[in-house]
This record gives C-alpha cells, structure tokens and sequence, in this order.
C-alpha cells in the first residue's frame, strides 16, 4: 500500500472504530433468545435501559430478561434498602450475580431494586422560573413571580435553596409583595438518610409580615432518587423571630418539608413541595406552604411551567386572611 493510501486509510479506520469503541460491552439476554449489546445505563422500575451502538437508548421489561453482565460498577439496592457497590455479572454456569469487592454474591433480576452509575463526588443543578401576568380596561392589574432553585452537592454534604419574589398590583394598589428565602443542609450520614440544618428568611408587608427567621436542625430521608422521580421528607426543631404588624415574637417551632418531583411522560415532569412549621408559643400558629404544578419541555433546557402556590396561617395578623393563593403560568430554564 502507498504511504498516502496509509494516511487515508488509517484516519478513516479510526473515524469508523470510535463510535463503537465508545459503547462498553454489556449484555442483555432475554428470554426469547435475543442478545443486546451496548451500554446499560440504569435498572430502575423494572426496566433495564442499554443504548447499542446502532440505535438510541431505549428500555427492555426485565421480566423478559434471562440475565444482565455489565463492565461498569452500579450503586445496586437490593431488598431491605441495602445498597452495594457492584458489577452485575453472569457465572459460566449461566448464573446471575454481583461481584462486591472482588466477591461473588448470588443474586436474581428481581433482587434488584435499582441500579445506576454511582453520584459523581461533585454535582450540582440551577433552574429559575419567570411568570407574569398584566390586565388592563376595567381592571389595571399586573402579577409577576420569580421563582428560582439550585442543589449543590459534594460527596456526602447536599446543599438545597430556592428563592420566591411574588409582587401583585391591582389598580394601583400594591395587593402582595413577597421574599422567601429557604436553604438546607444535609449530610448524607447513611444514604439516603440524613440529618442537617435549614434556615428561612420571609418578609410580606402586604401581610404585615415585617420579617420572619427560622433556624433549626433536621432528621430526613429520599425515598425516592432517580432518573424519573425523587421524593425527600425531613422533620425537625427550631427557633423563629418574627415580627407582625410591629409586635415581635418569638420561640420554638416544629418544622416539616415534603419535595417530590415524578416524570409523568416524555418531557412533562409533576412536582410537589410542602412546608409546615408549627410555632410552639403565642397563639400556637401553623403555617403552611405549598407549591404544586407541571413543567412541560419546549427546546433544549428551556421549558413551561404551571403552578398552584398555597400559604395558609391558622393565626394571621388582625384584618389579614389566613390564606392566599396564586396560580401561574410562565416559562422555565434549567441550567
């Protein structure tokens, strides 16, 4: 072969072999005999996802499947909530196993409860959400609402926030000007347990909220993690300061937050969050937030969003009423 032959020939052989080097050989076996090969991304909800090298991922039903051999290691969650570090693996024998620290460790497909590629040590996520809502003839009336949230995690340490700005005008008349500020903390001690910290800050003059703080320690646990859902609750203790119509007070608090996001199809997510806080002094206050809705994806990162928000106080300063309530529509970008 002429060298320039050899140039050509070497670059284009190269360009050729890439994509199918760069798919990991797993194996799926089923039950009718069939053999898939490719990268298995997950096993979560009794579906097992592999993307060969000549087609998009796609999910097989694992009741179907004979047996799995993966060349990655998987966080696994067997029954009883235990999770191992493992590659999921077929003996000579045709048997289903996990090699746990160089270990074999008999097991069968419906053992497996979850497996996914283990949380990198550093990982993070951001979205905000814009509403806004303007009338005009009989009633001059706008209604803005900026909404915003992010994660940041590293190792065991998980940070959580998010951030509301809700202003509402009516003829002139200023009828809701909201800042809430939520922030936890949590270690990750026996994942998915934790325990942590939180912190609130909110002000609505509109309320005569001049200003509420609440601190406290929290005990929590995901329920759910994965691709398709996640579902974390928590419960704690602290202290709260506020002030209401310029009275101050002051004590402790029992706290609670719910935060539950499910893919309900292709590119339409539900969530739910909620908070309860319980004021263990002067009238024994509950108050009560919650924010419920659907996203829906538009292009790329970018999305539409619908949300029903509800705060609720059993003691409400005088004249105010104990509850309020925004539905909005608007648009979304997760960074």
């Amino acid at each position: 072969m002429k060298l320039k032959h050899l140039l050509i020939a070497v670059p284009c052989a190269l360009t050729l072999a890439a994509p199918l080097g760069a798919y990991a050989n797993d194996r799926i076996v089923m039950k009718n005999g069939d053999i898939i090969t490719g990268e298995i991304s997950k096993i979560v909800d009794d579906e097992v996802y592999i993307e060969p090298a000549y087609a998009d991922e796609f999910s097989v039903d694992i009741a179907e499947v004979v047996s799995v051999h993966t060349d990655q290691v998987f966080e696994v969650e067997l029954p009883g909530a235990e999770i191992v570090s493992a590659q999921i693996e077929v003996t000579e024998a045709g048997d289903q196993v996990l090699i746990v620290d160089g270990v074999q460790r008999p097991v069968t497909l419906a053992d497996i409860a979850r497996a996914e590629e283990p949380d990198p040590y550093y990982d993070w996520s951001a979205t905000t959400n814009f509403n806004l809502t303007e009338n005009s003839g009989n009633t001059d009336s706008y209604n803005t609402l900026l909404y915003a949230a992010g994660m940041f995690k590293h190792g065991d340490h998980r940070h959580r926030g998010n951030l509301t700005f809700a202003r509402e005008e009516i003829d002139g008349v200023q009828t809701k000007d909201q800042d809430l500020l939520n922030y936890n903390y949590n270690w990750l001690f026996a994942d998915p347990w934790y325990m942590g910290g939180s912190f609130t800050y909110e002000r609505d003059p509109v309320r005569e909220l001049d200003h509420r703080y609440t601190a406290g320690l929290i005990f929590g646990r995901d329920i759910f993690d994965t691709a398709n859902r996640f579902m974390s609750i928590s419960v704690g203790l602290g202290y709260s300061d506020e002030e209401i119509g310029g009275v101050n007070t002051s004590g402790m608090v029992g706290l609670w937050t719910l935060d539950y996001t499910q893919s309900v199809t292709d590119g339409i997510d539900f969530f739910h969050n909620d908070a309860v806080t319980y004021q263990f002094y002067d009238n024994n206050n509950t108050i009560i937030k919650t924010n419920t809705g659907f996203t829906f994806d538009l292009w790329g990162d970018l999305y539409a969003n619908l949300s029903f928000r509800y705060d609720y106080e059993t003691d409400p300063a005088p004249g105010v009423s104990d509850y309020d309530s925004t539905l909005a529509a608007g648009i979304g970008y997760d960074f």
